[in-house]
């Protein structure tokens, strides 16, 4: 079993909310650069500090994402698609939560745990949701 870590379980573990022990520890953790920029873009230098600590501690594998999108991807860090599951995801998603700005993001990272029968850990009630319609395997972090 691997696990792909969306970035709120980061802020998550940062807020003391619950700790790595949580976590489920039967198999590795996994992240794309969505991840790592989205920490990389935290305003407050210290918050964005600590949440690279505990990336460096959670040590999860950068895998790149399944879909290339404009203005998101990075070169060599994600992979052409016929963009089909991301669509239907995103336009899931959309539906659901009015478009919220970082959807792309978020489907991407989600798209990665569908396509490769990985789980999703995520505290985003909307993108479990999402990925549980479409097959995918999830674990839901209420707080």
């Amino acid at each position: 079993m691997s696990y792909v870590v969306d970035t709120n379980i980061f802020n998550k573990l940062v807020d003391g909310i619950f700790r790595i022990e949580n976590l489920p520890s039967d198999g590795p953790y996994l992240a794309t650069h969505v991840q790592i920029d989205e920490l990389n873009n935290t305003k407050d230098a210290e918050r964005r500090a600590r949440l690279f600590l505990m990336f460096a501690e959670v040590r999860p594998q950068v895998v790149p994402t399944e879909s290339f999108v404009w203005d998101v991807s990075r070169w060599d860090h994600g992979k052409w698609s016929d963009g089909v599951l991301y669509e239907k995801l995103k336009q899931d998603l959309d539906d659901l939560n009015k478009s919220k700005a970082n959807n792309a993001r978020d489907i991407l990272i989600a798209e990665v745990a569908i396509a490769n029968e990985y789980t999703l850990l995520t505290a985003d009630r909307d993108l479990a949701t999402v990925v549980k319609e479409h097959g995918g395997k999830v674990i839901y972090y209420e707080t």
